[in-house]
């Protein structure tokens, strides 16, 4: 055996072992193996790094930066909205009308930007309803890859397999020749994930998915227990008063925190809001002086909503008093956090000691820590302030929905661009991702803090592997292998073993590489095959290039990796079962009705 050759088995090996044993993070996983093809003289250098400047990673990094413009912009959490309206609440309906929707959309546009428009809906879907991300993201990413097998522009696959056939004088497929195919597929995919989720998905993450980082301050400063939620009864003395009318911060001591009525509208209490019988009001105060509020006026105690995201328009951070800042030696009451930062204290640390009495004239010391609960667009003041020194991570953008229509016409104009021009997806997406900076839906910081470090470098250190692949030989010599074992086989099985083939030769080099490699091996066998045409044998080739499940190396499951939480062993148990199911589809089908 050609040494070479040898060289290459022997860190695809390997590189597989240590992505499935996870014995180091996936992505130093990749660049180790591109670096040692390198060494060993398998690729030249311009090989090794070829994949940084790849369509497939150029085309994540615009995609992931379009996403971020479309959350910003708005237009996610519309979305959102819209399937809640259709599907209800539950996980099983809101998982199976996300994955139609995104297959169906995959029929016809890129799945990478199917499934990049719906990664923010899916997160804010996640959050608003409290089901795991972890249990909605991989169903969502598999139906974009099983729509792209819808038409023939759908997956890369297919399309390079028409180019090939038209470059040898054959006939091409038409538009919906594989439809029925992908039909199946699409809705084996629904059921599978609708009957089988709550087995093959990952359990719901720990903590760091399910707590934010305000419940977290919440916890820390046992707040949690001083936030009570009360109902105004008809004839209490609240009503029709504000705030500052009814002195529950001079007298009570006692923060308002939000209000809100039976249809669950919010009231934004950092304008002049005054309040009506039957609304509900959220406060926060130690007991004794709460106890006092709600007699005085008559209020209902009800059932606490969810603390740690009380107030619609509001959350909480933590900041401490830097020796330099301008407070130092005033009091709160001189300080008007409120009616210039729409901030207010609900606790106030200094000296080893929280301050309970007398704390609006309490004078403010350097290292003073306090607890603000500030309205959602003043969080950018306190984290840029030289007043302030931001304890908390601020999780919260200023959204801009007056950008809205410039943000979809970016995506709209990128995928166009794709499916109207001859040009790279890359070319596409990098294209809607800078007009959507140039437009001021996102800056430039943003768009950089938008990019997935870890699935670039995923992406571009494997890519190389599949270079090594063909430049060895090492893909020819699997695929003549294969060729040579299924001669006078039963031509069902040698579908199967064409599908499983290409179902490997997907995870380790890019579907088009391998759909360039198999289809002159395909179109000579058929000829030696009796039973089977070259156009069956050709479709399996490019239909079972795109069934990539079972590893995180297809630049969408990538994609999902990071925000889904999912290590390599969801991919491999869910996708497992789901590769093999799709394979058993694509050779009955094909041999059932396409001989």
């Amino acid at each position: 055996m050609d040494p070479q050759l040898l060289i290459v088995f022997v860190i695809l090996g390997v590189t597989v072992a240590l992505i499935i044993t996870e014995a180091f993070r996936i992505d130093v996983v990749a660049i180790l193996a591109m670096l040692s093809l390198a060494w060993a003289g398998s690729i030249t250098p311009q090989q090794a790094r070829s994949g940084f400047s790849s369509n497939a990673v150029l085309a994540i990094i615009a995609v992931m930066v379009m996403g971020r413009g479309l959350y910003k912009s708005g237009i996610t959490e519309k979305i959102a909205n819209f399937i809640l309206q259709v599907a209800g609440t539950g996980r099983r309906q809101i998982i199976s009308t996300v994955s139609v929707t995104v297959g169906l959309m995959s029929g016809l546009m890129q799945n990478l930007g199917a499934a990049a428009l719906f990664l923010p809906v899916m997160t804010g879907i996640s959050k608003r309803e409290k089901i795991s991300i972890s249990s909605l993201l991989m169903p969502m990413g598999f139906a974009a890859l099983l729509g792209g097998t819808l038409t023939m522009v759908g997956t890369s696959s297919l399309i390079v397999l028409n180019d090939l056939l038209t470059a040898r004088g054959l006939p091409p497929f038409g538009l919906f020749s594989v439809l029925p195919i992908g039909l199946v597929l699409l809705l084996m995919g629904v059921a599978y994930f609708s009957v089988l989720g709550p087995y093959v998905l990952p359990s719901k993450r720990e903590e760091s998915e399910s707590t934010s980082p305000g419940q977290k301050l919440l916890n820390v400063w046992g707040l949690s227990d001083t936030i009570y939620t009360f109902r105004i009864p008809t004839g209490s003395s609240l009503v029709g008063k504000s705030a500052e009318e009814s002195q529950m911060g001079a007298t009570y001591n006692v923060n308002l925190l939000e209000v809100y009525d039976d249809q669950s509208s919010d009231y934004d209490i950092w304008h002049q809001v005054r309040f009506e019988e039957g609304q509900h009001i959220v406060v926060q105060g130690r007991d004794a002086d709460i106890e006092a509020f709600r007699a005085a006026h008559d209020l209902q105690l009800t059932e606490a909503k969810d603390k740690a995201n009380v107030g619609a328009n509001g959350g909480y951070l933590e900041v401490v008093v830097p020796a330099r800042s301008s407070l130092v030696g005033k009091t709160l009451r001189e300080v008007p956090l409120r009616e210039t930062y729409n901030a207010q204290v609900v606790l106030f640390f200094s000296g080893s000691e929280v301050i309970e009495e007398g704390l609006a004239d309490r004078v403010i010391q350097a290292g003073d820590t306090m607890v603000l609960h500030a309205k959602w667009e003043s969080l950018q003041f306190f984290r840029e302030s030289e007043d302030f020194i931001v304890v908390t991570p601020v999780q919260y953008d200023l959204k801009k929905p007056e950008k809205a229509w410039l943000a979809v016409a970016s995506f709209a104009g990128a995928i166009g661009i794709v499916l109207s021009l001859d040009l790279p997806i890359s070319i596409g997406f990098l294209t809607g991702a800078v007009a959507m900076i140039l437009g001021g839906v996102l800056t430039i910081e943003e768009a950089y803090r938008a990019i997935e470090w870890k699935v670039v470098f995923l992406i571009s250190g494997l890519i190389p592997i599949g270079i090594a692949m063909e430049e060895s030989g090492a893909a020819s010599v699997i695929a003549e292998t294969l060729v040579g074992v299924v001669q006078g086989v039963h031509p069902f099985f040698i579908l199967f073993a064409l599908g499983i083939l290409m179902t490997i030769f997907s995870l380790i080099m890019s579907n088009v590489a391998a759909t360039v490699l198999m289809v002159p091996l395909v179109l000579e066998m058929a000829q030696n095959v009796a039973g089977l045409s070259s156009q069956v044998l050709v479709l399996q080739v490019g239909l079972c290039a795109a069934n990539s499940f079972i590893l995180p190396t297809h630049h969408v499951n990538a994609l999902l990796m990071t925000p889904g939480g999912y290590q390599v062993p969801d991919y491999l148990r869910a996708g497992s079962i789901l590769s093999l199911i799709f394979v058993t589809i694509t050779s009955s089908m094909l041999y059932v009705f396409y001989m």
